[in-house]
């Protein structure tokens, strides 16, 4: 839908911006050009990291979403770049707007379809845990405020207003896109750096090894994400005099009660006699939390 949708932006807003010569249809143009592309982008990366994990990739294909997400954030970036380069030559040689109506109207056609296209992104996301729709959904967001932006300006215009607030309408919403590109950016490499899950979800995890009553004590929790997938690791500590079936049973309990949690996930539990901690495992030593 995202990649249908934007490829019909592009093309209205193009031949909009051919009648007009606005420079803020520039700007929501250049915006559906990055649009559609990491749109593809997206696409690709969902349905490449939904593939089962192979013999070469054992953890499975969901990092490839933040990829996908770190490539829109760096065409975001370029696009800006490219709107203030614009923006500026525009301001010493501003160019007059031309058929202020048809701008208009293409604009209103695209606050509308951003509007749609943003209420299903959403809907999706309550049921699809996806990065790289997360990113388009975010990027998408901008546009219903650069669309609206950009029908504030030739409106503005068409009532006499000074031509130059069109480049410098232009330079606030590459500022914008360069914002929103550091947040996905961000993101997308706290995936790939494979970074722990907030503290809410450490917690919740956390309360469900302790409820098991065979769990004597726990350590060494680490978590990840990739895709909608969650890869959880940690060690307990058992009695002793537990029976090797008895301690893998409360294994078995404690992946069933993660697995409520996370229906993607891999657990990777660890069986200690109460009161061992350390071990050549443990890569950073000391920590034990």
């Amino acid at each position: 839908m995202a990649v249908s949708i934007a490829a019909l932006l592009v093309i209205i807003k193009t031949i909009a911006y051919l009648h007009t010569g606005a420079m803020s249809l520039l700007t929501s143009l250049t915006d559906s050009v990055i649009d559609s592309t990491v749109s593809i982008m997206a696409l690709s990366s969902i349905l490449y990291a939904q593939r089962p994990a192979d013999e070469d990739h054992r953890w499975g294909h969901g990092k490839i979403e933040a990829v996908s997400a770190l490539v829109q954030a760096s065409m975001m970036i370029g696009g800006a770049a490219f709107l203030i380069f614009t923006a500026v030559e525009r301001f010493d040689d501003p160019k007059p707007i031309i058929d202020h109506w048809l701008g208009i109207a293409v604009m209103l056609a695209s606050i509308f379809l951003s509007f749609v296209l943003v209420y299903w992104q959403r809907k999706t996301l309550d049921h699809f845990e996806s990065l790289a729709i997360e990113a388009d959904h975010l990027h998408y967001s901008t546009d219903v405020v650069i669309n609206t932006g950009t029908l504030v300006i030739l409106f503005a215009t068409l009532k006499g207003a000074p031509l130059w607030i069109d480049s410098v309408f232009a330079v606030l919403a590459a500022c914008l896109l360069a914002y929103l590109a550091w947040s996905i950016l961000e993101r997308s490499l706290h995936t790939l750096l494979d970074r722990e899950l907030p503290e809410d979800q450490r917690d919740a995890i956390i309360e469900r090894i302790e409820s098991h009553h065979l769990v004597l004590g726990w350590h060494d929790l680490r978590t990840r994400r990739h895709g909608d997938f969650h890869d959880i690791s940690f060690d307990i500590e058992v009695d002793a005099s537990l029976s090797l079936w008895d301690a893998h049973e409360v294994t078995k309990d404690i992946e069933r009660e993660l697995i409520q949690l996370y229906d993607k996930c891999d657990v990777m539990i660890h069986v200690d006699p109460q009161g061992f901690t350390e071990d050549e495992r443990h890569r950073v030593k000391g920590i034990h939390i």
